[in-house]
């Protein structure tokens, strides 16, 4: 994970992956965190004008996920 991504970055990586997955309207993403996880690839725009989730940026929050566990 880059050092660059916020906390809250990481939040809304992680509200774009429920609404995908639960096949929910896209988010409001504000634009710069939008700008900033579009630019690592782990989100994308979709027909409706939201966001959605790429492999890669599952590949992120599962790399997130996995540090977390081993901080507790």
């Amino acid at each position: 994970m880059d050092p660059n991504l916020t906390p809250e970055d990481i939040d809304w990586l992680r509200k774009v992956r429920a609404a995908t997955d639960a096949k929910r309207d896209p988010l409001p993403l504000p634009m710069d965190i939008a700008g900033k996880l579009g630019a690592f690839g782990f989100v994308k725009s979709d027909d409706r004008g939201g966001f959605t989730i790429t492999e890669q940026g599952r590949g992120a929050l599962l790399e997130q996920d996995m540090r977390d566990a081993e901080d507790r």
